[in-house]
């Protein structure tokens, strides 16, 4: 029976039961407990997750997402206040409650995503040395509902980018979750960037697709 690692942020908590159950009798599923967050907290904590003697070190396939997290744009609650950026600008996206003010710099910048994306799939195959390793795409937000921080589809866009053109060389598989979510997943937000019980349903479906077709289970 096949062995599948699932790694990544809230969205991945939000469909890895549902993966899990599914694929009861055909693999076996793993995944943290813990949020992954942004790229470099599942860097820092992959070690700690793998140290708990939970996870066999044969997995035949991680299915892996950051993005979230790292194109998040912090709330800095007036101009006068923007702690995490030394020049203290700010942005006011026209399109969300003009109370709120973020900070202009993302919580990891473009060219930290691109190095932590590398340690990072490194770090997996030092720790999974077997298994096929899969980035899924950072699915879409509904930006005008930003409040305690702001995130926008064009810097998802961006990071998403990034993403490809890193670890595509690599010889990572990249599935396109993120296109996906936009386009069978839209009428399931349960807020600005999670999903209803039926909405992570159809994107475990997608990730059982993506794994089925490239012979991971």
């Amino acid at each position: 029976m096949k062995k599948v690692l699932l790694l990544g942020d809230s969205i991945r908590m939000g469909y890895d039961s549902f993966v899990q159950e599914k694929l009861a009798g055909r693999a076996e599923v793993f995944f943290a407990e813990d949020n992954g967050r942004f790229v470099q907290y599942t860097l820092r904590t992959l070690s700690d997750w793998a140290g708990k003697g939970k996870w066999p070190s044969d997995i035949d396939a991680v299915h892996w997402n950051n993005g979230l997290w790292d194109c998040l744009h912090l709330n800095a609650n007036n101009g006068s206040c923007a702690d995490g950026e030394a020049d203290g600008e700010t942005i006011k996206p026209a399109n969300t409650d003009q109370k709120y003010i973020f900070e202009k710099d993302p919580l990891t910048p473009p060219e930290f995503y691109k190095y932590f994306l590398k340690r990072t799939y490194r770090r997996i195959r030092q720790l999974f040395p077997r298994a096929t390793v899969i980035f899924a795409t950072t699915t879409p937000v509904i930006e005008e509902q930003a409040s305690w921080a702001y995130r926008s589809n064009s810097e998802v866009d961006l990071y998403n980018s990034i993403a490809r053109e890193t670890l595509l060389p690599l010889g990572v598989k990249i599935n396109e979750l993120g296109e996906f979510a936009g386009k069978y997943c839209h009428q399931y937000h349960s807020d600005w960037v999670h999903y209803t019980p039926e909405g992570c349903a159809i994107l475990a479906d997608e990730v059982i697709r993506f794994l089925d077709a490239g012979g991971l289970l």
